[in-house]
């Protein structure tokens, strides 16, 4: 199981009075600390996904020094499902301020994102006075930011016949792509002989940018021949006009 990978950047400590105004709460409120998801880049490529978050937090009366800590959550499985804590030593180490920052701006970039999840941030926030006690913490966590599950497209990329072993019968054999990025599982494969069903196979798995071939005996071609993959839509694809393939009889 691939874990996301991490990478590190960091915005600076003292950013004055322009982020005072970007702390404040929809009742007018000042807020002392916040966590936001700055960037949250969806790709069917993993390689290419990534989201960072940004932990943000102002000094409070009596503090010399501030600190955050990020977690990383993680929830895979659809909306219904649990975030879990992802460990990342990148993450573990406390950030601290300069002393006597006014205002403590910290970013993490997450990338390699998997396939379908949903990823926020927990960050623990702390304050400290000039003798370093601790006088106040906070956890907060942010909204999150979900990855996209690549797609499968099916298509039938031929239909060929030979003699069956019932007299009268051909035996076809159909080619059936999965030209997506997303794997394509319990794909039925529909055979239709002059405008007739023939039968139906189904396949348990087609993996993305691979090929099956799938057999169906059915009656002597007279007119055309038909073959569609997922006849009744039922699977999720990029291209849900490319799933038939009918050519004449020879």
């Amino acid at each position: 199981m691939r874990r996301p990978l991490i990478a590190l950047s960091v915005a600076a400590a003292l950013l004055g009075c322009c982020v005072a105004a970007a702390f404040a709460s929809p009742d007018g409120s000042a807020r002392t600390a916040r966590v936001v998801v700055s960037d949250c880049h969806p790709s069917d490529d993993m390689a290419q996904r990534f989201a960072s978050f940004s932990g943000q937090m102002r000094r409070i009366s009596g503090s010399q020094e501030m600190e955050m800590r990020f977690t990383l959550l993680e929830r895979l499985g659809g909306r219904f499902s649990h975030f879990k804590t992802v460990s990342l030593p990148e993450l573990k180490p406390w950030r601290r301020s300069k002393p006597g920052a006014h205002t403590f701006i910290y970013n993490q970039r997450v990338t390699a994102l998997r396939d379908g999840g949903s990823y926020r941030m927990r960050v623990q926030f702390r304050w400290y006075d000039a003798q370093g006690s601790l006088i106040r913490s906070s956890t907060l966590r942010s909204r999150s930011c979900h990855q996209p599950a690549p797609l499968p497209n099916l298509t039938i990329s031929s239909i060929t016949s030979a003699p069956a072993q019932v007299a009268g019968d051909r035996m076809y054999s159909i080619s059936v792509a999965n030209s997506g990025m997303g794997d394509a599982r319990n794909v039925p494969v529909e055979l239709q002989v002059d405008g007739m069903t023939a039968g139906t196979v189904t396949l348990d798995l087609l993996p993305a940018q691979e090929s099956s071939v799938v057999q169906i005996e059915g009656p002597r071609c007279g007119f055309s021949v038909r073959a569609v993959a997922d006849p009744d839509r039922k699977i999720a694809e990029t291209d849900e006009s490319d799933n038939a393939l009918t050519l004449p009889c020879t």
